[in-house]
């Protein structure tokens, strides 16, 4: 189980967003090899609810795709995830400042980014995959992997066979064949 925040969420449903395209590739192939392991997909309520503000007047034709899409499991801010983000929260203060990791952002993020991360992480996720620089730092406070667009591989190069006057587009050419001798 992974889960997806706001902005690798939005690139999953609208990979040809306006500067997108080094990332299409990479969270398109992200997505087929998840699929291929039969992941799920963690939507933290958090995450979605900044996605629907970005979607406007369309929320709700997202919102009925999204539950269409068994891939996708929307999960809310709970007891258990607050618990998480409580122990967390401690855990910083002890430390002396209660946004550690995230010493620069203002406090309202900070509590907004732990909640999805807390939501990720008590409902099994091993993984967030984000572009915020913050939900990644607070991941690890987390005890989480958290990887960006960088992180991910790019998709292998598909090799397309050319076809040389065989009359067999797709025969191999015969590596046995010497040249013809040039004349003058």
């Amino acid at each position: 189980m992974v889960a997806f925040d706001n902005n690798i969420f939005c690139l999953s449903i609208h990979p040809d967003a306006i500067g997108a395209a080094e990332s299409k590739d990479r969270v398109e192939f992200l997505l087929l090899t998840l699929k291929d392991q039969s992941e799920r997909i963690i939507v933290p309520a958090p995450a979605l609810a900044e996605f629907l503000i970005f979607a406007g007047d369309d929320a709700p034709l997202y919102l009925e795709k999204l539950r269409e899409n068994s891939v996708f499991r929307v999960e809310p801010f709970d007891e258990r995830a607050a618990i998480e983000l409580a122990h967390v929260e401690i855990t910083a203060r002890r430390r002396g400042n209660k946004r550690t990791p995230a010493d620069e952002s203002p406090w309202q993020k900070v509590k907004f980014d732990r909640q999805i991360v807390a939501i990720a992480k008590v409902n099994g996720a091993t993984c967030i995959y984000s572009t915020d620089p913050d939900v990644i730092k607070h991941a690890a406070d987390f005890g989480m992997d958290a990887k960006t667009i960088a992180d991910l591989p790019k998709p292998p190069a598909v090799q397309e066979n050319l076809a040389f006057g065989t009359g067999q587009p797709d025969a191999p050419p015969d590596a046995t064949a010497q040249p013809e001798a040039e004349t003058e």
